[in-house]
């Protein structure tokens, strides 16, 4: 398991890379797909390839702005 960004983010470029190789293949297969119901099989991957394309590319890299500095939590600082 990825333990910080920079793997994570290797990891979730490897799953994108994968997916896409299978998205190639699926549009390949469903412009020779030589019936209705498997031109159907073969949009459905698309779909599901392009989706998960897209979710892993909205996870890459941090998803909210790190504060700069972090304010004392001790229990005797005062506010």
């Amino acid at each position: 398991m990825a333990t910080n960004v920079s793997e994570k983010d290797k990891t979730l470029q490897e799953v994108i890379d994968w997916c896409n190789s299978r998205f190639d293949k699926a549009c390949q297969d469903f412009s020779n797909a030589s019936s209705g119901e498997l031109a159907a099989r073969h949009m459905v991957a698309i779909y599901a390839y392009r989706g998960v394309i897209d979710h892993c590319r909205s996870m890459l890299g941090y998803s909210g702005s790190m504060p700069s500095e972090v304010p004392n939590q001790s229990e005797d600082a005062k506010e």
